[in-house]
């Protein structure tokens, strides 16, 4: 299977790209990190850019799913199921936004006013005090201290319901919660139940509605009061804050998560395109307008955060409680505030949902691209396996839905799906094409794709920067580790360790399979070796014949060689 056009090709690296990471993720990691763009442009360069490139090369170049395509060197063939691990446990918890944003949308056409907008819905407490209040100054400051706005009683306590932890995860007791994760199950599974063709057809809207909406947040979030104060407290690093190891792993994890990395998608979208596409242009455009949507994003979400903090006369980081709900109460608040709000968050939710939808089934189809070249029924079968698989992750999905569903959400943000797995993996691919295939050899395959050969800046960067970054980032981590803290919740020491067990899921795949490897063939640690680091399959004919045959540079040199004995 192939993209039916260059557009389309590119347009479904950029959904994958641009997606929740930068609209949701980003913002709220920078709110609680503090010094957060600092480590985070450093990771886009060093680690980001070249290593999503690597990754669509490979793709393209191998034809093949995330798994098989290390099939140029087997004994690496371990990242491939360690990022199919994290894929699956992405495709679990993340569909949870994309629920939350159905769940509002519904709200936003049922209701009049919006029920975050005034005080008078059961959920809402005594504490409970609308903007315009605040906004009248009908109230004193000190008074306005203990007081929560509506959209922050609407998400905890109506949204979520959330109970006081894990100890007590309690029911399922939102049934609308429950109809959304359906809904964003379906929407997902008629975007991949026909393959690649399907999915090509979707991105033309989900890849380009976002800015739209995105534009309208801005323009709309400068000219609030108050929002110079949030966009300061943006751009204006804490320096200190660059000792804790945290800001560093979110750093990266971001990169990644944005960026799409170590997800299986952008080597399973890579082996749809055409072999001598120029995906070298492609990436340098991808990464340019990810790391610039994520940058813009953050604009307007802190714009209205400095807006709320003067209404509300609370420094800007008191705002709101940090966390995957940020998302979920400064947008809205913002676009409240215009004329027609049912509309504008009609738009914003539906922008959630396309982007949700961008994130989920870019994810999914990487999974089932690994699954089904792997199993020929799977393959022949597309449309009844993509069913069977969203119909058993949706039924894992419902342990969300429960009034403890967000700490385990957490868990899974924090460890299944975290900046260590990420960063291994990351590192342990960098180290693979760099080091073991060779990054000369694989410099070869992608001139043989595009025609020329790329920055040798790119070869830098897998060879020692990007290792060196990641395994630095990684060993600062563990070094001044602390277990989970979310807010002034203390997760128990149990959590904690379910927590490193998924996240030791997906590394231990990589060691695993390389012992596996090495143990299949006789003779001495370097025969096997130097078997296990063979290409196979149809990679092996190819490479033998590469080797046979000299490379561009050398019949460059042949023929000016010939023509100066020729002319002597």
């Amino acid at each position: 299977e192939t993209w039916s056009s260059t557009t389309e090709s590119f347009l479904s690296h950029l959904g994958a790209v641009i997606g929740l990471g930068n609209i949701w993720r980003f913002p709220y990691i920078t709110y609680i990190t503090g010094a957060f763009l600092i480590p985070y442009i450093m990771f886009a360069v060093l680690c980001g850019f070249p290593m999503l490139f690597l990754e669509v090369a490979l793709g393209q170049y191998t034809r093949e799913g995330a798994v098989n395509a290390w099939n140029l060197s087997p004994l690496m063939k371990g990242i491939g199921f360690g990022c199919a691990a994290i894929c699956l446990y992405s495709c679990t918890y993340y569909i949870t936004v994309m629920a939350w944003g159905i769940f509002y949308l519904v709200h936003t056409f049922t209701t009049r006013p919006l029920p975050w907008m005034h005080c008078d819905n059961w959920w809402n407490t005594n504490s409970c005090i609308t903007y315009d209040t605040l906004l009248n100054g009908t109230m004193s400051a000190n008074i306005s201290l203990h007081k929560e706005l509506p959209i922050i009683e609407f998400w905890d306590r109506y949204v979520l319901r959330k109970s006081v932890g894990l100890e007590t995860m309690g029911s399922i007791d939102n049934w609308q919660m429950v109809l959304s994760l359906i809904a964003a199950w379906v929407l997902i599974y008629f975007c991949i139940f026909k393959g690649v063709k399907s999915t090509g057809k979707v991105v033309y809207f989900s890849a380009t509605f976002p800015y739209v909406v995105l534009a309208i947040l801005l323009v709309r979030g400068c000219t609030l009061p108050g929002a110079a104060e949030g966009i300061r407290y943006y751009l204006q690093p804490n320096l200190t804050k660059l000792q804790d190891p945290n800001v560093w792993v979110q750093a990266g994890s971001q990169v990644c998560y944005s960026y799409a990395i170590c997800f299986t998608v952008l080597v399973a979208f890579g082996s749809y395109n055409d072999f001598h596409i120029d995906c070298y242009k492609h990436t340098i455009i991808l990464t340019t307008s990810c790391s610039m949507t994520s940058f813009v994003a953050g604009f307007a979400i802190f714009s209205v955060l400095g807006n709320l903090a003067e209404v509300t006369h609370k420094n800007v980081s008191d705002v709101v409680a940090s966390g995957p709900g940020l998302a979920f109460q400064i947008y809205p608040s913002g676009l409240s505030l215009l004329p027609l709000p049912h509309l504008w968050n009609a738009l914003f939710f539906l922008m959630i949902i396309t982007v949700a939808i961008d994130s989920q089934f870019c994810c999914l189809e990487g999974f089932v691209t690994i699954i089904c070249g792997s199993w020929k029924w799977a393959n022949r079968n597309k449309e009844l396996f993509n069913a069977c698989l969203c119909s058993v992750l949706l039924v894992f999905g419902l342990v969300f839905m429960t009034e403890g569903g967000i700490y385990v959400f957490e868990i899974f943000n924090n460890y299944a799906v975290s900046g260590i797995a990420l960063l291994f993996l990351a590192t342990m691919q960098s180290i693979a094409i760099g080091w073991i295939y060779g990054a000369d050899k694989f410099y070869e395959h992608i001139k043989e794709m595009i025609g020329y050969y790329p920055s040798a800046f790119l070869k830098f960067c897998w060879v020692i920067a990007t290792p060196t970054l990641t395994t630095g980032v990684f060993l600062f981590f563990l070094i001044k580790y602390k277990p989970l803290k979310i807010g002034e919740y203390e997760y128990p020491g149990w959590a904690n360790a379910i927590g490193w067990c998924m996240c030791l899921s997906s590394c231990i795949c990589v060691p695993a399979y390389a012992v596996y490897q090495l143990l299949l063939y006789p003779g001495s640690l370097r025969e096997r070796y130097r078997k296990a680091t063979a290409s196979i399959g149809k990679f092996e004919k190819r490479n033998s014949i590469q080797k046979d045959t000299p490379s561009l540079m050398e019949e460059e040199y042949i023929v000016q060689s010939t023509m100066l004995f020729s002319n002597c």
